[in-house]
């Protein structure tokens, strides 16, 4: 997991209230474990692709932490690349100030994610944020918009693999 540590703090610390309904409230508690999303047959089998990219989506850090602690993850090969792209530009750009604050939040697995603000955040740090969140922006959309069409594109297997996850007997590959 070290190679991902960056992009585990940036899209599993500071999301870590994706994790709540788990049990998990901090990144540690996550070494070595899968986060098994709820996926059925259903779903797979009857959105569109665009309704199951959306579905995967919700479950964005979910699956981003399954595909770096799982070495038996559907397709891991293919969805490493870009998480690796993602993780180099997150460390060519760590000095970049919404970068950083991301990174700095997930961390101390408080919730930050720059594309969608809360409304509590005062509006000067809002607009601050929105002014900087480019180079964020660009490369999250991009690590996004690949590996959801990864996934969706292996949704069997995805289904197959979250059955089995599940499972107490099922050893995870480390």
């Amino acid at each position: 997991m070290s190679e991902f540590q960056l992009t585990h703090i940036a899209l599993v610390g500071a999301r870590m209230n994706a994790f709540h309904p788990y049990g998990f409230h901090k990144r540690t508690d996550l070494a070595l474990r899968r986060v098994v999303p709820e996926l059925n047959v259903t779903e797979v089998e009857m959105l569109g692709r665009r309704e199951l990219i959306a579905r995967l989506k919700t479950q964005l850090p979910l699956w981003i932490h399954n595909i770096i602690v799982d070495e038996a993850f559907p397709q891991r090969g293919h969805l490493l690349m870009p998480i690796r792209r993602f993780e180099g530009e997150l460390k060519d750009s760590r000095e970049d100030e919404v970068i950083s604050a991301v990174l700095s939040n997930g961390f101390r697995n408080e919730p930050f994610d720059p594309l969608n603000l809360p409304h509590s955040m005062p509006m000067s740090q809002r607009c601050a944020v929105v002014v900087h969140a480019r180079v964020w922006q660009d490369a999250y959309k991009r690590l996004e918009q690949d590996v959801l069409g990864i996934l969706a594109d292996n949704a069997q297997e995805l289904l197959r693999w979250c059955k089995d996850a599940g499972r107490p007997e099922y050893e995870m590959v480390v």
